[in-house]
């Protein structure tokens, strides 16, 4: 076969304008996991005064509950049919969940059980919730194209401006808890729920631009037989005998355990390792998105020389791991020169996240190859199960972690730190998070779909779209 410049089909073409308007909606989805992630465990147990055990499980708890929702939910969006496409109508699903989210950090007057009670119902809502919004926003980016460059870019597109507020809410939370807190505070009620209040106002007019500015162009309808939503049959149907899935379902649990657990502890690390105080906290939390921003910008470029999901694996685990160890001993050094390296895991970070969202794309490219039927939100509520499973352990891992060391709920205060305590935040920070990544990367290499097989089945799937658009 002679080598051909690769060109994509103008109907194929998503644009700029619907390339910012979905990256904007999805920038106001994960101003709600920059907050979650990295501070939710610091304000359940220094401002709400729980239990750091009693957090980690009811994290779990909730989690791998909301997860046996996914994907009947993801089955229900493969199969909507409106006037407004298959996945558009489920954005406004962020109003209710701005609304949770903002009771999720605040400090209700309660008595010890009311508050445990308060915070697990919260917790449950906001989780059950973001799948409503979350899996929809992937299932969408599927939809608005067929080329695999252009759902690459937009992937890409959207991680690199959801790194604004990434980048923009943990300052702005450092400021407000500096501002009506106190200056020497990590966390504190009113800056937390200052924050939550303007990230839920930003998601919600985010999601009317993605529902306005986003048309779903690739429309592969189900085979009659399967035209009503069926939940967990779906999901069996996709994952049974799907080797490729089920390897990048181990790929993408092991690696998001990995990220969300070092989210959390690292706001953990720069307090009571590096003794930061809260705004260098929020700087230290928003140079994680610079990094990830900058990974997340080379990502297309990476992929389109690679031309391999999984070579860009293989060739990019180990160097995070090595990364990991090069930022525990800058961290020994100065904050300074942690912060400095912090940047640079992170840019491998965003390469590594976007790279297994697009390993789940020839996934569905080959499910609709062999089948005829495309399921682009019941591949992705797979993930996203994984995903809330990951979340779980990490939080149970954190909670566990810290209250052995010696972290407890102590209230809004900064606490004295014993040499034990450090020492265990650098291990959930640095060796827990290497062993996850190492984990990710082994199952990688088990993957069966090689470079050549997946440019085939795509330029197969080409004919097959453009006969249909006939």
């Amino acid at each position: 076969m002679s080598k051909q410049t690769y060109v994509i089909a103008p109907e194929n073409r998503i644009g700029v304008v619907g390339k910012i308007c979905y990256s904007i909606g999805f920038a106001g989805k994960d101003g709600f996991t920059t907050i979650a992630n990295s501070y939710s465990m610091l304000f359940l147990m220094m401002v709400a005064g729980l239990d750091g055990a009693f957090i980690g499980v009811m994290m779990l708890v909730c989690r791998v509950w909301d997860a046996f929702f996914d994907p009947v939910l993801g089955s229900l969006a493969d199969h909507t049919n409106t006037r407004f496409g298959r996945f558009r109508p489920y954005l406004f699903s962020v109003i209710p969940m701005a609304i949770v989210f903002i009771a999720l950090f605040s400090n209700p007057s309660l008595g010890s059980t009311g508050k445990l009670v308060y915070y697990c119902v919260f917790y449950w809502l906001y989780s059950m919730l973001f799948t409503v919004v979350e899996i929809p926003y992937f299932g969408l980016a599927g939809a608005m194209s067929f080329d695999p460059q252009e759902r690459a870019s937009v992937t890409a597109w959207s991680r690199i401006i959801s790194r604004i507020p990434a980048f923009a809410l943990p300052l702005l939370l450092g400021a407000l808890v500096t501002r009506y807190d106190g200056a020497g505070l990590s966390i504190g009620q009113n800056g937390a729920q200052y924050t939550a209040i303007i990230i839920g106002i930003i998601a919600v007019i985010a999601a009317f631009v993605s529902f306005a500015g986003c048309k779903e162009k690739a429309l592969v309808n189900a085979e009659p037989s399967v035209q009503k939503a069926s939940g967990w049959k779906d999901f069996w149907n996709v994952l049974k005998g799907n080797r490729a899935l089920l390897i990048v379902m181990l790929a993408q649990l092991f690696f998001t355990f990995n990220t969300i657990l070092s989210d959390m502890i690292n706001s953990y690390y720069l307090t009571y390792y590096l003794g930061s105080p809260a705004i260098i906290t929020g700087v230290g939390v928003a140079l994680v998105a610079v990094g990830a921003c900058i990974g997340q910008f080379l990502y297309p470029y990476i992929l389109s020389g690679l031309k391999s999901c999984k070579t860009i694996m293989m060739i990019g685990a180990p160097i995070y791991c090595a990364l990991l160890a090069v930022c525990y001993v800058a961290g020994t050094v100065s904050a300074e020169l942690y912060l400095v390296f912090l940047v640079i895991l992170n840019l491998f970070t965003g390469i590594l996240q976007i790279n297994v969202i697009n390993l789940c794309f020839e996934v569905c490219d080959m499910l609709e190859y062999k089948n005829g039927v495309r399921a682009d939100a019941t591949v992705f509520a797979v993930v996203s199960f994984l995903m809330k499973l990951a979340a779980g352990l990490a939080s149970t891992i954190a909670g566990f972690g810290l209250q052995l060391v010696g972290f407890a709920g102590m209230g809004p205060v900064m606490i004295e730190v014993t040499q034990t305590m450090s020492e265990g935040v650098a291990v959930l920070r640095f060796a827990m998070p290497a062993i996850l990544a190492l984990l990710s990367f082994l199952a990688v290499c088990l993957y069966p779909i090689t470079k050549s097989q997946i440019t085939s089945v795509r330029e197969e799937l080409a004919v097959r779209h453009g006969k249909q658009e006939g």
